[in-house]
């Protein structure tokens, strides 16, 4: 009977772990040398299709300030401009943010012990910089993939603000990539 006890027990102790997919380190830092030109930040639209897992509009501005300025190819303004015949400079762009949120949930059982369930969030990134006749577009994709399988129907404990700010934060970090790309292919 111990046995069976302390096997149950070692099996609990393990169930409290949440396993998710490896989520690599994205290095967005020192891109350029030097500021290729001014952001000014303009409209910003989420859209949230999640249940749990939400974004307020500035985390997101600031999480996607700080990538942009990590990579040294921007200038960054939060400040509004009130159309492009206002930028100051054919340097300056105003910045169209589009983000779409979405959480997934995905559940089957395995056996009488063991219920499988998966949760993916993700996150979607549109960038539209546009000044007097330029463009310069980004997209970026970002997703987590969460194993919370129960065991005896126990459910292990989870991270969603730790879920949230890494999945963030490696979203505005590709975008940020992706939108120093398409600068450096402009005329």
């Amino acid at each position: 009977m111990k046995k069976v006890l302390s096997a149950a027990l070692l099996l609990l102790s393990f169930v409290g772990c949440v396993d998710k997919q490896s989520v690599l380190f994205i290095d967005n830092m020192g891109l350029c040398t030097k500021s290729m030109a001014t952001l000014h930040i303009d409209a910003l639209m989420i859209e949230n299709n999640a249940q749990t897992f939400n974004v307020t509009p500035d985390e997101f501005t600031i999480a996607l300030v700080n990538a942009l300025k990590e990579t040294n190819c921007f200038v960054v303004s939060t400040a509004k401009v009130e159309g492009e015949h206002m930028l100051p400079s054919k340097n300056d762009y105003l910045l169209d943010t589009k983000v779409s949120l979405s959480q997934d949930k995905e559940s089957s059982e395995a056996n009488i012990f063991k219920t499988i369930e998966k949760e993916r969030l993700m996150m979607m990134i549109t960038l539209n910089a546009h000044n007097n006749g330029n463009r310069a577009s980004a997209n970026a994709k970002s997703e987590i993939v969460i194993d919370k399988s129960k065991i005896l129907g126990i459910k292990p404990e989870s991270d969603v603000e730790g879920d949230k700010r890494t999945l963030l934060k490696n979203a505005t970090k590709k975008v940020s990539i992706a939108l120093s790309n398409a600068f450096l292919k402009l005329p």
